[in-house]
Order: C-alpha cells, then structure tokens, then sequence
C-alpha cells in the first residue's frame, strides 16, 4: 500500500508543461529576397499568443460568467489493472479537489484550500505540499488561470515555432514565482494550449512530466478539453472526462481539506 501511495502521489501532483526541424520530405526553399524578407510577419510575442488562447477558449466575458466546475471520468494508470474514476470541484477563486478511484478501491485526494496545496494517500494521511510544486499549485488553482496566463506566468518568453505530437506549435517558456520552469505548446492554427513539459530540474533537458490536452468541446460558451494525460518516468495516465457542469452548487464541504489519519 506504501508503493501504492508514493505511485499515486508521483502521477496527481505532477499534473493539473528546440528548434523547429522542417519534415524530411519537405522541400527547401530559395533564400528569401530583402523585399520577402521585409514583407514576413513577425512572430507573435508570448503575450499575444496568451490573448489569443483567451479568445480562442472564449474570451474572457464567458469565462467570468463561469464559479463553480463539477468534472466526472475515468482514468486508466499504466501497470495498474482496472479502469478507475475522477471527480473533480472546483469553485472560484481557488478550491479545488480531485478525487481518484481506482478499480481496487483505494482513493487518493488531492486539492487546494485556498492557502495551501495538499494531498491525502491511501492510507488517508494528508500531507501540504512544499518549494516548487507548492508554488505552482498555488498559482494554477486560481479558477480562471487559462485567461490570466500573463499575470501567472509573469515573465513568459517566446520560444518559437516547434512540431510537436504531429502539430505546429508556439512555444513559450513560463514558470510561476518560486515555481519549475515549463514549456507551453499553443497549436498554431487554433491557439488552443494542447501540452505542457515541467522541468524539476532546470538543468535537465528531459522534462519531468508531459501533460497532454485534447478533445476540446464548446461548454457554457468555453472550450474545455475533456481528454488529459499525464506522462513521466514511471508514470503513463489518461484521464477521459464524460461529464462537465458549470455552475452548480459546490458545498464548502466538498473542497475542504479532509481530516488526516492518525494511523
């Protein structure tokens, strides 16, 4: 049960993010005149790329009509036999809780209070989590993070253009004050935000974890994916949501911190 609980911790906290290489088969094209040089239009700077996933997610008036997210799925870890389920509150400005069961019964928690980012294990002990991770819980609990992305990341920097899982990307790199540095990929026809690598070792050039987004759908006049996955050493986890609802009365003790076991 102790694996089982260091397993599950490793993979829920790692969630809730170089150059361009052209196709083998593409063909190069002549150097570019002064005139052509001049006419291209210049990359969008991180700030523009962020306006436009805002806009491209639902714009921000759509989004503050939004206070409260109930979230049901299932989740699949690789190694691990069954398929599980994921209940997911959510209420404005920042509690959050995720509730993970697994098809042989143990539940792990993990949420936000609204002070201090915690996790409960199997065995029901919760623990707060502390350093980078803390920080960045702190920052991307906030309910409307995805339309804020300029004042959580306060000093983004564009990458550039990246081919990434099959699609054109932005690249931009952020981190959260006092949190691991990230990479967010920003698909470069639909804006949408489709992966993230964190690096808790800045100076490794291999992500810590991958976090993957697809399947977004129109909801409550917003796009969310309803499709995740995380993925890292050790760790291989798919989330599939089948049910979303905003609005929807989310109790106080819904997205309170459990008691901790004194076992």
């Amino acid at each position: 049960m102790k694996s089982m609980a260091r397993f599950l911790a490793a993979l829920l906290i790692a969630a809730v993010w170089f150059g361009l290489v052209a196709p083998a088969h593409a063909q190069q094209s002549p150097p570019a005149t002064p005139a052509a040089q001049a006419a291209a239009p210049a990359p969008p700077t991180a700030q523009q790329v962020f306006d436009h996933y805002a806009e491209a997610i639902g714009g921000r008036a759509a989004w503050e009509k939004l206070t409260t997210r109930v979230r049901r799925g299932t989740v699949k870890i690789e190694g691990v036999d069954g398929t599980g389920t994921i209940l997911v509150y959510e209420r404005a400005p920042n509690l959050q809780v995720f509730i993970t069961t697994l098809a042989n019964g143990f539940i792990y928690r993990a949420g936000f209070d609204g002070k201090t980012a915690w996790q409960q294990d199997v065995a029901g002990k919760v623990k707060e989590l502390e350093g980078t991770r803390a920080a960045d819980r702190l920052a991307l609990s906030n309910f409307y993070s995805d339309i804020n992305l300029a004042k959580i990341f306060p000093h983004p920097k564009m990458v550039g253009q990246k081919t990434a899982d099959g699609r054109l990307a932005y690249v931009v790199e952020a981190a959260v004050p006092g949190g691991n540095p990230r990479l967010l990929y920003f698909d470069a026809e639909s804006w949408l935000l489709f992966r993230v690598d964190t690096f808790e070792n800045p100076l490794s050039p291999t992500p810590t974890t991958i976090n993957r987004h697809d399947d977004f759908r129109d909801v409550d006049g917003i796009k969310y994916p309803f499709k995740s996955s995380v993925q890292g050493p050790g760790i291989n986890v798919q989330y599939r949501f089948t049910v979303l609802h905003h609005n929807v009365t989310v109790t106080d003790d819904e997205v309170a911190r459990p008691a901790s076991s004194s076992n």
